[in-house]
């Protein structure tokens, strides 16, 4: 409950705004500590806002970095691209990609000059890492957690589903659900594949049942699409700074062996397993978030003055 106090009380202290961009809004937020040693940007996941990262910038905060996030075009408090709103539905990948590009060239690199790093997400970790090979970049190194370089296809031959994507695409249901696909939900902490720490849960869904804006269901068969390009990109794309690679042990929202695919490729990419967590490795239980914490510290630590 003390934390939940600091925090609160820091976040009061958070600047947030508004970044246009290509017709559209993209909401950011930012917070720089008096004498601060460097600079964190968050790039979130799918399906997330910012305002669900208040604990992890606040942790960061407490360590002495100004801290960037945003949120994606399509989701959080950015503007939506469908009529109906919760549709997870992108044009192009690479307006993720522009998106965050233009959030460091006009926001963050005002605000800051220093060591910077990033740290990314899921879906937010596929941006950054195309973003990080084909943009000039303020960062020193980058840590991604549990990033999107695979998406499981249940038992269903990855060649099939991209194959049916194309089809439906080209048929013209891009702004249609996938199979299976549907509207938010808010489901129980019972058997969620997110996160097993129940407290951290309850608030992830209470600030979503109490910011209905926020709330994002099921990918559009365009959102998917675009995410297998993007896929099959980093597959063929060099790791383009050092990077450390956060693994969830039991993580069924992206698939491991693709993420070690691209690490067997690449000497700049370390990795670092973390038993029995589920995909949300910075959400997770006090033990296995406290260490992924400590690990993003230490590969951080080494450009730092202490």
């Amino acid at each position: 409950m003390m934390k939940q106090n600091n925090i609160d009380q820091f976040w009061q202290n958070v600047t947030h705004a508004k970044l246009s961009f290509h017709g559209n809004q993209l909401s950011y937020a930012f917070i720089i500590p008096k004498n601060a040693k460097a600079a964190v940007t968050i790039v979130n996941g799918r399906c997330e806002s910012y305002l669900k990262y208040q604990e992890v910038a606040y942790d960061l905060y407490s360590q002495g970095f100004a801290v960037f996030m945003f949120d994606h075009l399509g989701q959080g408090l950015s503007s939506r691209l469908l009529p109906i709103a919760e549709k997870g539905y992108i044009h192009q990948f690479s307006d993720y990609i522009e998106g965050l590009a233009l959030f460091v060239n006009q926001v963050v690199k005002s605000h800051w000059r220093g060591l910077h790093y990033l740290l990314a997400h899921s879906m937010g970790a596929a941006v950054s890492y195309l973003y990080l090979a084909s943009h000039p970049h303020p960062f020193q190194k980058a840590v991604l957690s549990a990033p999107m370089f695979g998406i499981p296809t249940k038992g269903i031959p990855y060649t099939l589903v991209k194959l049916l994507v194309t089809i439906l695409s080209l048929c013209g249901f891009r702004h249609h659900y996938f199979f299976g696909q549907s509207g938010y939900q808010e489901k129980p902490f019972f058997n969620n594949q997110l996160m097993q720490s129940e407290s951290r849960y309850a608030t992830f869904r209470k600030l979503y049942k109490e910011n209905p804006g926020l709330q994002l269901g099921g990918v559009t068969v365009g959102w998917l699409k675009q995410a297998f390009g993007a896929i099959d990109k980093i597959r063929n794309t060099p790791a383009p700074l050092p990077i450390l690679l956060l693994q969830a042990e039991n993580d069924t929202i992206v698939k491991n062996s693709a993420q070690d695919k691209v690490i067997n490729k690449n000497k700049l990419i370390s990795k670092k397993i973390y038993q029995d967590s589920l995909h949300e490795i910075l959400f997770e239980q006090d033990p296995i978030r406290s260490l992924a914490l400590n690990d993003i510290y230490d590969f951080f630590k080494t450009d730092l003055c202490e």
